[in-house]
């Protein structure tokens, strides 16, 4: 989709919105679940003040998630939009209708849209993104394709998801790298303390700082762009995993300055499993090697696709879908996504502290420091048997990584939020 017709969409949806707002009728915004598409999702107006609570228990109603569940778990897994699963249904049955050669020749023209569309949302040209299965195989694909050798620095933090972490330790042990394993402040103040732990680590042996954009056990968030341009300016490369700033943040690669970036489409982005991107910086791509080759695969290709992402037979039905989830992100508007995850958290945490003086936070309460996980303790409680009550007992679904993992995201409301915080009240006692 081009920029400007783009705009003319998102515009388009603006008008419906105000138009049936207009009218006073919101139940003639709500979308039946099942509708076959979304496109009845108006766009939120330009001026984000008017945008009340009706109009995120709209977005609410794409997602097929029973009333009787709440799901604060986008750090690991999202529901999609209605329209996402019934897409990805439809193409499954297709396919397994028509195998052929011919009929298959549709999935690459998808993958080709998908391409450009991803690169458009992240900031990137289309020859720099490639679609890989996760976040872990595009951490892999970096781990063991880039030419390191033995005595050479990795910088890596002690936060980092195990794709980004284990995995460079592995390699160190078979081809004598050096891991430099840093370790931030558990409670920073500002981000110069975070900057600085890296900055400290940095030695003329140093080749590249892999860090996670926020890390899924305490729910801090990193400077990238600073982190990224105090690489630079060592000569390092850097590598950010964006599994949990994918979707929800509004990401621009070339501005924030990383040479690689790889994420999953299952978590923030609320797309179909069994979909990563990875990111390479234009001047890096002759350097990355392949670590699968599958059919088809020739060795002049240039592009990231061509040259690392063919890996043989996948499940392109889902891949076809990516598409239509970006453009539900850009319906609702990325920066919108962004500042109500954001709401949602603040919110969350100060209900916390209000109603639950027991509660300990492992993420920072300073949203700056922190993104879209909230991490906390119930004094004298363990963290895994409050995690299982809350869904067997309240329908909350969530994490015991770090402490009480709660990650909500658009499909939630504030009504949620309280019900949970309702629910930690209960369990606190």
């Amino acid at each position: 989709m081009k920029k400007n017709d783009l705009a003319q969409h998102r515009m388009s949806g603006r008008r419906n919105f105000l138009q049936k707002l207009s009218m006073g009728s919101l139940a003639a915004l709500t979308l039946p679940l099942q509708s076959s598409s979304h496109n009845l999702l108006p766009a939120p107006p330009v001026a984000p003040t008017i945008l009340d609570e009706p109009y995120w228990q709209l977005v609410k109603k794409q997602f097929t998630v029973p009333d009787n569940l709440i799901m604060l778990n986008a750090a690991n897994l999202c529901p999609s939009p209605h329209s996402i699963n019934e897409k990805v249904f439809t193409l499954g049955k297709e396919l397994n209708s028509n195998v052929s050669f011919q009929y298959r020749s549709v999935f690459a023209k998808e993958r080709a849209k998908a391409l450009t569309m991803l690169a458009q949302f992240v900031g990137a040209s289309k020859e720099e993104i490639g679609i890989t299965r996760n976040t872990s195989e595009s951490n892999g694909i970096l781990v063991n394709g880039l030419d390191f050798k033995a005595g050479d620095e990795i910088i890596i933090w002690d936060q980092n998801h195990p794709s980004n972490g284990v995995a460079w330790e592995k390699r160190a042990q078979r081809s004598g790298m050096v891991i430099k394993k840093i370790t931030v402040s558990a409670s920073p103040k500002i981000k110069e303390e975070l900057i600085a732990a890296f900055a400290k680590a940095i030695t003329p042996k140093t080749k590249l700082i892999a860090f996670s954009h926020v890390s899924n056990l305490s729910g801090i968030a990193l400077p990238a762009k600073e982190i990224c341009a105090l690489a630079k300016s060592r000569g390092v490369l850097s590598l950010v995993d964006g599994a949990q700033t994918l979707g929800l943040m509004d990401l621009n690669l070339h501005d924030m300055g990383c040479d690689f970036f790889s994420a999953s489409t299952h978590k923030w982005l609320m797309g179909p499993m069994e979909n990563g991107i990875l990111y390479v910086a234009k001047p890096q791509i002759a350097n990355l090697w392949p670590a699968v080759i599958g059919g088809g695969w020739k060795d002049d290709m240039k592009t990231v696709d061509e040259k690392i992402c063919v890996l043989g037979q996948r499940i392109e039905t889902t891949t076809s879908a990516l598409p239509e989830t970006i453009d539900f992100h850009l319906l609702i508007g990325k920066k919108n996504i962004e500042e109500r995850v954001v709401a949602l958290n603040t919110y969350l945490k100060e209900q916390i502290r209000l109603k639950i003086p027991v509660a300990t936070f492992v993420t920072p309460v300073n949203p700056e420091l922190s993104a879209g996980i909230v991490i906390v303790n119930l004094a004298g409680k363990d963290a895994k048997d409050v995690y299982q009550k809350l869904y067997e007992n309240h329908g909350i679904a969530c994490a015991s990584t770090g402490g009480i993992r709660l990650s909500p995201h658009i499909y939630n409301t504030m009504e949620d939020i309280n019900k949970v915080v309702e629910s930690l009240v209960m369990l606190a006692r």
